[in-house]
């Protein structure tokens, strides 16, 4: 192997060492902050528990804010929410709205931390409210836009599909927000279906 290729993969080895020394910091500093509060939580806390030195972490981050902001990059909700969101518009509503409300709240689990501090940070940080703001409102659309396909083959009755929507997802929300206990997510839709499906005697959980 000659000096041009040795050259290349140290290089290489260089930038993929970076990507996970950059990565173990995000993975550190979103710890801490849904731990303790991002206004609680200072640079050199975050270099310390990383076991690297501060100037290591400005290296990456020019500021605490930036860091925040590659969190919301990193750990993002949306690529796994639009994922169990790309329901079969065929299938039945019991079902789909069953499968939607346990992934989600599947999801929420595996991303507690993040999902704590969103909504903590949520209500200072306007980046941070905006990104909530995001997937809340892409999860409604793609959902309401489902049960309006269920309206118009005559499964459900006209109604506000986004409001439906916006409620199981917003039950899945609060549950986990609450720590409640973890109902069965197909008696809450059955009752979210009562009224507004075509034919009462099918609603059932499959």
């Amino acid at each position: 192997m000659n000096a041009q290729s040795l050259n290349m993969q140290a290089k290489s080895l260089r930038r993929q060492q970076a990507i996970v020394r950059r990565e173990c910091l995000v993975d550190t500093a979103l710890e801490l902050f849904s731990e303790q509060g991002y206004d609680a939580t200072s640079i050199k806390q975050i270099a310390a528990a990383a076991g690297v030195a501060v100037g290591l972490l400005y290296h990456y981050f020019p500021s605490k804010s930036e860091v925040l902001r590659a969190i919301l990059e990193r750990h993002s909700f949306l690529p796994e929410l639009r994922v169990l969101l790309l329901v079969e518009h065929g299938e039945a509503t019991t079902r789909v709205l069953r499968d939607v409300a346990e992934d989600f709240s599947a999801l929420l689990d595996r991303k507690e931390a993040l999902f704590r501090l969103i909504v903590r940070e949520s209500q200072n940080n306007p980046e941070v409210a905006a990104c909530l703001h995001a997937v809340v409102e892409e999860g409604i659309a793609a959902l309401g836009a489902y049960l309006e396909t269920r309206v118009q083959v005559g499964e459900l009755r006209p109604h506000d599909t986004a409001l439906t929507a916006r409620t199981l997802l917003g039950t899945v929300v609060t549950t986990h927000l609450a720590r409640l206990p973890i109902c069965p997510w197909a008696e809450l839709v059955a009752q979210l279906l009562y009224g507004i499906n075509a034919h009462p005697d099918h609603v059932h959980a499959d």
